[in-house]
């Protein structure tokens, strides 16, 4: 990979992350007031917000990672691409209170 293939993957890289952790941060200064005081309501409402909060990041990440293991392999590949593709969604775990 040349390095301004790689400038190219590590700034895709970083708006996937821009946009996870922008679109978050407007999510919690709208929403926030929700879980911001001390009663029983609003630790309801921090545990569904950490849960979501997780849930996003970490699909957001495995995204990321993918995007970025397909133009390391495009690039590798002498431009040549292997279309593929997947959605992937965390199945509800054992134990889970919310659901995706």
């Amino acid at each position: 990979m040349t390095n301004e293939q790689k400038i190219l993957v590590d700034n895709v890289y970083k708006k996937f992350q821009t946009t996870m952790i922008g679109s978050l941060a407007r999510f919690e200064a709208i929403f926030g007031h929700l879980w911001e005081n001390d009663s029983k309501e609003a630790e309801e409402f921090e545990d569904m917000w950490e849960y979501a909060r997780n849930s996003i990041l970490n699909n957001g990440n495995k995204q990321a990672r993918s995007a970025i293991d397909d133009l390391s392999n495009y690039f590798g590949n002498n431009g040549t691409v292997k279309q593929k593709y997947q959605f992937n969604f965390d199945k509800k775990k054992e134990g889970d209170r919310y659901e995706d």
